[in-house]
């Protein structure tokens, strides 16, 4: 179990959300993750920002990235 004050390296990031460091590297270039740059240059991540930014970003029946629809039935495997 994790502390969500817990402060993670981009590489502990990288196999939590299990994509390539590369991947976490160019969401924070785009600031498309919430993230802490501290001295020389080492970026870390606030484990309780990240469980936010996951909950803003799921999807609840919304349009999805490639212009597919689901409700809440399909997500459930209903319908």
């Amino acid at each position: 179990m994790h502390k969500l004050n817990e402060m993670v390296t981009a590489e502990e990031m990288a196999s939590r959300l299990k994509v390539r460091k590369n991947t976490i590297y160019a969401w924070v270039t785009r600031r498309e993750i919430p993230f802490v740059k501290l001295p020389r240059n080492t970026t870390r991540f606030h484990l309780s920002a990240i469980e936010a930014w996951l909950a803003k970003r799921a999807s609840k029946g919304k349009m999805l990235s490639r212009g597919i629809y689901l409700d809440d039935n399909e997500l459930r495997g209903v319908g």
